[in-house]
Parts: structure tokens; sequence; C-alpha cells
């Protein structure tokens, strides 16, 4: 299972989650995958046709319940039937009530189910998915890049670039990894971002969303222009274009529980916001931010736009508290993750 679960790591299946799978008969592995893009083979798949007829009274090992649906491919329990395999372990059952049920459909199919094989170590691979399987709502991650008295830019406005190379791929990375990227109208006039998850690897790109109310930016931004898709979020009645996407306010501002809601029915399950400052900090004032990752880098810039305005509180037991999870070094900047609390 732990070789299920480094195996899962690999590939960039957003809006799905990472799953491994490894297939062994009598005592040797024959057959290994992993789920590499939404839209391609669940590892279930791969690890079975790289078996071929190696998997006739094999043992499934995976990180995720075997699905039972049909969606952009076919169920994986009756693959794991038809290939002849006679036993599954699973590590986390599947959330998911499109997907869910799959074990006790291989039980009734005669072949022996464990659940619950390094449960917590697989489930640390899908935290993000998991957690938007219980919320509803996709995971929203908030990055910025960043000085060390964080600072996003200097009193002039220059900000590229703040972090090294490699910040910059893991940046790249996060957005192949949530599959939805956003950031706000002013982020994206002045930085002119195309959004894109430009890495070795990447089969999909993530869904590119643009807050921006009064539908100012125009449609030949850099953000609309590449491949992927690309939505903006309008106030109600300001849609004028294909892009544009119509979203209540509240309280002046677009309703981000509306965004998200709209997001989720559109089956993402992640969405990582790069900017700006006042799109940061609206998150966290809505209580809509559960984890934070900051690129740090070893310089400090004075004046300059911090990467959050936001939320304003009075007293220290009302500001919104985050676990740090892990910090690394990434090519000499620091990389410091944080959780919600609880």
């Amino acid at each position: 299972m732990r070789r299920a679960i480094r195996l899962s790591r690999r590939g960039f299946p957003a809006p799905n989650p990472h799953v491994g799978c490894v297939l062994v008969r009598g005592g040797a592995i024959v057959g290994e995958g992993w789920h590499d893009y939404a839209g391609g083979h669940h590892a279930e798949v791969v690890a079975l046709q790289q078996a071929g007829e190696r998997a006739i009274g094999a043992t499934a090992y995976v990180t995720l319940e075997p699905c039972h649906h049909t969606g952009r491919t076919g169920p994986c329990t009756e693959a794991l039937r038809e290939a002849g395999v006679v036993a599954v372990r699973f590590a986390c059952p599947d959330p998911n009530p499109r997907a869910a049920g799959g074990s006790s459909w291989l039980r009734s199919q005669g072949i022996e189910v464990e659940g619950g094989i390094c449960e917590q170590e697989a489930a640390r691979e899908n935290t993000g998915w998991l957690r938007a399987m219980r919320l509803g709502r996709p995971f929203v991650t908030l990055k910025a890049a960043c000085s060390l008295d964080g600072r996003i830019a200097t009193a002039s406005g220059e900000s590229q670039w703040i972090t090294g190379p490699a910040a910059r791929r893991m940046g790249h990375r996060l957005r192949a990894e949530m599959g939805a990227v956003l950031v706000g109208r002013r982020t994206a006039e002045l930085d002119q971002p195309r959004l894109t998850a430009r890495i070795k690897g990447v089969h999909n790109q993530p869904l590119r969303v643009l807050l921006d109310p009064k539908g100012k930016v125009p449609e030949d931004a850099p953000l609309f222009r590449e491949p992927g898709e690309a939505i903006r979020f309008v106030a109600t009645g300001s849609a004028r274009t294909p892009f544009d996407v119509e979203a209540p306010l509240l309280d002046g501002s677009l309703d981000l529980q509306a965004l998200l809601a709209h997001l989720w029915n559109r089956g993402i399950t992640g969405l990582l916001v790069e900017g700006g400052a006042v799109t940061a900090g609206s998150f966290l004032k809505a209580g809509l931010a559960d984890r934070i990752d900051l690129f740090v880098a070893p310089i400090v810039l004075g004046d300059g736009p911090s990467w959050v305005e936001g939320p304003s509180v009075d007293r220290l037991s009302e500001a919104p508290r985050f676990d740090r999870t892990f910090a690394r070094d990434v090519g000499g900047d620091l990389w410091v993750r944080y959780e919600r609390d609880g």
C-alpha cells in the first residue's frame, strides 16, 4: 500500500483525486499505475493493462476505494472483476456519493475486500479533495510570493520577480494540482498573468477565473487567450462576453459563496487564489480560506503593497488562525504552508 501511495503522488488529476494502485500475485508486483490526468485511465485500469493475464488471481492495493460509476471512464470495480482480481485492499473510503459503493459491489461479486489500510497516510495525499467532498465546495488555497516583510511589490510597483525560478515552478505545480486559479481585476490589469501551469506533465490546464464585477478587463487579456478554459465573474446584469458568468453582489462585492457554488457545480474541487491583496482578504474575511501557501524571498522591501488586505480585527481572539504544516527551502526561498485551525 505504501508503494501505491508513492505512485499516487504522480500526475495532475484535478479535479479528481490522486490514486495509486499496485497489483500483487504470488508475492510479486505484476502491475502498477496512477491516475495521471482527468479523462485518462484510472489507476486500477493502468495497473490492469500493465499486468495483462497476470491480473488473474491477483490482489489489488488501491489508495482510494474503487469507483462504481460511469463518468468520463467506466467503473473500476467492473474492470477489476473482469480482469480476475480476487481481493481488493484499499486505504480511504470514497466520500463522493456519485462514485461510492465500490466495496459493497465488489463483495457482492465474491471478491474479498478490506479497507482502512494506511488510511491516514493515503489521506494526506488528497487533503484538499477529501475536504472539498466534506465541505461541498472547492477547497481554497491562498498563494502569495512575498518579501520577508510581507510585500508583493516595491513602492513603485515592480514585482517580477520577488522569488526565484524554483519557487515559481512550484507555483505552476500548485495551479495544476488545484485545477483552478483565480485573480482579481487589478492583478489581471497590472501583472497581465497567463495563469497557466507551464511545467512538464500537465495534460489539462487549470480553469482560469477572474473576479471583475464591472467587466473592465478586455477580452484580449492574456488569461483569456491561453489554451484551456477561462471564465470571468461579473455582477448580475453586467455580462457582455462569452467568458462572463453573472454573480450576485454581497456588501458591494461579488458573493464568494455563490462563486464557489458555481465552480462546484462545474466539477471544480480545488481553487488557488493568487491575487491580489484585496481578493485574498475577501476570502479570509468570508471564512473561505482553507490553506495558505507563502513563498517568502530573503529580501526586505519596506514600502509596497502587502500580500493581503484585511480582514480587520479588533481583538487577537477574533483573528483567523492557521496551523503550520510544513516549511521548506525552495531554491533559496522559503515555502511555508498553513492550514485552517481545526
